[in-house]
């Protein structure tokens, strides 16, 4: 991570070291605002941010929610104690590992409704408010093939209504990473811009055998393209997309599409996205 900031040029910032082989939490911004950091640990970092026009201040808190269920409580607990530290407009986000409904599992056992509660009467403690998503709606797999694969929207962004009626433009997008188990969640008040009446782009993993696929991506990746906003994401990948559907046509030429009903051999397509301004889990 410490790499990774002179990289995107977010220079300032909190890095919380892993433990073992996963784990670890940062926090990095540019030198443009003031960010305050008033507490962290290996789950969460709560900071206030002060705008440097207004001078309005905000709070932002990253979460991690404790992986084992029967401790998940003290997720809970925990955060309910941030709520009580300031009466700040309050945008916390992460990956809380708990969902609020069924609607946000697919796959798997029943989940039990307890559990569910439980996360909902805290985000009804804290009043916040789900600022919704666009793109897909799972944000967690397990990986397996089959019968055996499950989805969960374990990742989410919450705001408190006050935060909302400032940045009324906020959004959030939930990212395809190919190489993890989970989607990259960005939020953003700036407008990302969009391209409609194109074709769904797709990734084909018999591509991954040829070295100029590899040359493709990283051409893209090594330009000037600034990083460090939506916009400039969102240029990239669709850069990216049009040369490697370019060089496909070339070499491989068209594609038939398997049936609808049949599980997808090819995985949606994302290039690694090197702004990271909140990282959970690190490997």
């Amino acid at each position: 991570m410490e790499k990774e900031k002179f990289k995107i040029g977010l220079l300032n910032g909190l890095i919380v070291p892993k433990v073992g082989r996963s784990g670890g939490l940062a926090m990095l911004w540019n030198g443009d605002i003031k960010v305050e950091v008033q507490g962290y640990s290996g789950n969460y970092i709560d900071a206030i941010v002060t705008d440097p026009d207004s001078g309005f201040k905000w709070r932002i808190t990253g979460f991690y929610g404790n992986p084992v269920t029967h401790c998940r409580k003290d997720s809970w607990n925990f955060l309910r104690c941030l709520n009580q530290k300031y009466q700040l407009p309050w945008l916390c986000f992460g990956d809380f590992n708990e969902i609020v409904s069924m609607e946000e599992k697919l796959g798997g056992v029943q989940r039990s409704q307890r559990q569910m509660d439980k996360f909902r009467e805290v985000i009804h403690h804290c009043k916040f408010k789900d600022l919704g998503y666009y793109g897909p709606d799972f944000m967690w797999s397990n990986m397996q093939q089959g019968e055996n694969r499950k989805y969960l929207r374990l990742d989410r962004a919450l705001a408190t209504p006050d935060l909302i009626d400032l940045y009324k433009d906020i959004k959030v997008h939930h990212l395809v990473e190919s190489t993890s188990d989970h989607c990259v969640l960005l939020i953003s008040n700036a407008t990302v811009q969009k391209y409609p009446n194109s074709r769904r782009f797709l990734f084909e993993a018999m591509w991954t055998k040829r070295e100029e696929c590899k040359d493709i991506i990283q051409e893209v990746w090594d330009e000037s393209q600034e990083l460090n906003s939506p916009i400039g994401i969102a240029t990239r990948l669709r850069c990216c997309a049009e040369n490697l559907s370019r060089w496909n046509k070339r070499v491989f030429g068209q594609i038939p599409r398997q049936s609808q009903k049949k599980e997808r051999s090819s995985v949606l397509w994302s290039v690694e996205i090197r702004m990271v301004a909140w990282a959970a889990r690190l490997i």
